[in-house]
Formats: C-alpha cells, structure tokens, sequence
C-alpha cells in the first residue's frame, strides 16, 4: 500500500504514520516543519524494508502541494491512501475580536490544505484507475460549535461536507472518502487550547485538563494510536462498503 499522510511530523499525523508503516505501507509524509525529513527516517525503522520519505511545505500551498504529490508518486510508483492531518487551532478569541487574517489562515490550513491534498491524491488515483482511499481529519468542533473558536470550527466543518461531496464524486472510480473527527486528544493543540481556556476562566492548566477527563464517558483522553486504528479500519477491506461517513473518535462525549 503506498501512502501519503500530511501534518506527519508529530502528534496524531505521526502517530498514524507509525501504524501504517507497521503495517506494511510504504509512506510519504508531507508537514511544513523541516524536521519531516528526521521523522521520516525514524519511521523507516519500524519495519524492515519499509520505504518511508519525508517533504516538507506548506499544504495550503497549490504549488508546493502538488509537487509533494508528484515526488511521492515518483518515489512510491503511484498512490493508494491520502489521509489528510495536517491543520492548526488558530485563533482563540471572540468573532468580533478575532482578525481576518488569522481567520483565512485557519481556512487556508484546515480547508483549503485539504481540498488541495484531496485533489491532487483523487487526480493520481483516477489515472491510475484502481481505486483507493482518502480519509479527512475533521474535529467534535466541527459538529457541535464553541464559543472562541469561529475560526477552526468552520474550517473543520467544512472538511466534513467536502468529504461528502468527494465521496460521491469519487465513487464511480472505486474510491472511498471518510472523515475521521477526533475529540479530547491528548495533544498540543488540544493542551494549548486548554492553557487558553484557563487563562480566560482564571484556571489552571491542570483544573481544566481534570475537568475535560471527567467529562468524557471512557474516563480518559484520546491517543495518537486510537485516531490510527480508525484510519487503519478505514483504509482496510473491512470497511469496503463505508464512504461519505463522518467517525468520532472522541471518547463518547458526542454522538452523530
């Protein structure tokens, strides 16, 4: 299986990468951080013979997007997954508070990286004519709103509708499009979120994590490995019959 994963360099995209080189694919990872490169070479260690490169750029960048595509294509001899991680928190403020800059860049990253990797990975596969897989990262935020949070909302939410219209766009060529939506994952973005949610409330860091654990129905936050054992599902034959699906993995805290 030939794979390309954006936002891999650490966090939920490494952790994802990780679980389909053990599982045999061969991997591109695609992040903007010049470390990708580093990543990359440590993930190839994890099975022998496993091709693993990093390419790192900006995936809200038309050109750079598809060149990263292109290199990976020629390094892997076509493509058989997208999977799609790549995004940012942005802004952490009230709509009216909150610049129009840094709303675009949200919506640059989160949406517009998405539909410029899933466009480029769709185009390779309908060529190659044997079908495939994309799968999008949306977030619980795309589904139920927050208040200082307008920005990565939106951008979430629409990764779920432009799922839904790739799926069916793209099934008469065998390809299968899911969103994945994460929810209370133990990562930076979710602990600087939490940091930005204490300084407004007045609260500590550890007040608000605590109080995110208790309200979770599993008792605990999401991992890396548990978003990869979706998209592992996901991109398997187990789930041949699934597309067009938005699958929460966010501990029970919201139910679709």
């Amino acid at each position: 299986m030939r794979v390309l994963v954006t936002g891999a360099n650490r966090g939920l995209g490494e952790a994802v990468a990780a679980r389909l080189v053990r599982d045999g694919a061969d991997v591109v990872l695609f992040d903007v951080d010049p470390g990708i490169e580093a990543t990359a070479a440590r993930l190839a260690s994890l099975r022998v013979g496993a091709i693993v490169a990093g390419v790192a750029g900006d995936v809200a960048d038309e050109a750079i997007c598809e060149g990263a595509f292109q290199s990976a294509a020629d390094l892997l001899g076509g493509l058989d997954v997208v999977v799609n991680i790549a995004g940012i928190g942005g802004p952490t403020a009230t709509v009216v508070d909150t610049a129009v800059a840094d709303f675009r860049r949200t919506l640059e990253v989160n949406l517009v990286g998405t539909f410029l990797s899933s466009r480029a990975g769709a185009s390779m596969m309908i060529r190659q004519g044997t079908g495939g897989c994309i799968i999008n990262t949306s977030s619980i935020f795309a589904q139920q709103g927050v208040a200082r949070g307008a920005a990565y909302c939106a951008s979430k939410a629409g990764v779920s509708l432009l799922t839904q219209s790739l799926a069916l766009e793209l099934a008469p060529h065998g390809i299968r499009v899911n969103t994945v939506a994460p929810g209370n994952m133990a990562t930076e973005m979710h602990w600087d979120e939490l940091r930005a949610r204490a300084l407004v409330a007045g609260t500590t860091f550890e007040e608000e994590k605590d109080a995110v654990r208790e309200s979770i129905p599993l008792g605990r936050h999401g991992t890396g490995d548990d978003i990869a054992g979706a998209v592992a599902w996901l991109i398997s034959a187990n789930s041949s019959y699934v597309t067009g699906q938005t699958i929460g993995v966010n501990g029970g805290v919201y139910f679709t």
